[in-house]
């Protein structure tokens, strides 16, 4: 078993935690790097609907936002949970740098490493935030920029927008647009219960727990039976990963 990988649950910003969500930058960036867009979604995701259909795709990046709102003031965070995000020199370099981020400091999530990139970026103005109706530039202060969206929270609801519109309180925006609720993430949560339970409450959980056990008792069996934990790397090195991913992906 990986580094990366855990045999318990982790607690958020846990060492575990850590390794884990960082892991998945690392198989986004080998991905990249073969050609492939990606569109990653966290496993305590529920999609109601297709969300490639709902996709802006005139954009470098399109990601979930962590909060209520659609707006993304230098500072905020956006949910790395759920994203499509295409495969680009650009693309790359931020995937590079978010990397890097975390051997330097074990201690921060993925999220919070990315956030951090990211702002940096839109400080040197290297990526630029595009607002949903605006249009994107070819050329911002003489370059070609990094460009991201938000996906709507009403749309892309992360758990804090979930709760609320289970309860109510979350009403669509009133923009003459038809805005259906295209999935939800049950973050904002702690813990595999908490978001089964949550998830099962709302009817989006379509899951045989039966059957999901029986996967996970042959998963825990593999993992048993693997060897040479200590001798595999702490980080990725995912330029020696990219030919064995590549068979993987073509065949």
């Amino acid at each position: 078993m990986h580094p990366s990988s855990s045999e318990y649950a982790a607690n958020f910003r846990s060492p575990n935690f850590n390794r884990i969500s960082i892991a998945k930058i690392i198989a986004v960036r080998i991905i990249l790097e073969l050609g492939y867009n990606v569109l990653f979604s966290d496993a305590d995701i529920a999609w109601m609907q297709n969300p490639v259909l709902f996709l802006p795709t005139d954009v470098d990046l399109a990601i979930q936002s962590n909060t209520e709102t659609h707006l993304f003031p230098l500072g905020h965070e956006a949910n790395t949970g759920f994203y499509f995000l295409k495969s680009n020199n650009r693309s790359m370099a931020l995937l590079d740098e978010t990397i890097e981020r975390s051997k330097k400091n074990t201690n921060i999530d993925d999220q919070t490493h990315f956030a951090d990139a990211l702002r940096d970026w839109r400080k040197a103005n290297k990526a630029v935030f595009i607002m949903e109706g605006e249009t994107v530039p070819c050329v911002y202060n003489g370059s070609q920029p990094f460009t991201f969206r938000l996906l709507h929270p009403y749309q892309f609801q992360n758990g804090k927008a979930a709760m609320a519109f289970f309860a109510n309180k979350l009403q669509p925006p009133n923009d003459g647009k038809q805005r259906d609720v295209v999935l939800v993430h049950a973050n904002y949560m702690s813990g595999h219960n908490a978001k089964v339970n949550f998830l099962k409450s709302h009817k989006l959980w379509n899951i045989n727990d039966t059957t999901f056990q029986r996967y996970v008792d042959e998963w825990n069996l593999k993992k048993e039976k693997y060897t040479g934990e200590q001798n595999q790397p702490r980080y990725i090195d995912y330029k020696s990963a990219l030919k064995e991913l590549a068979y993987v992906c073509v065949a």
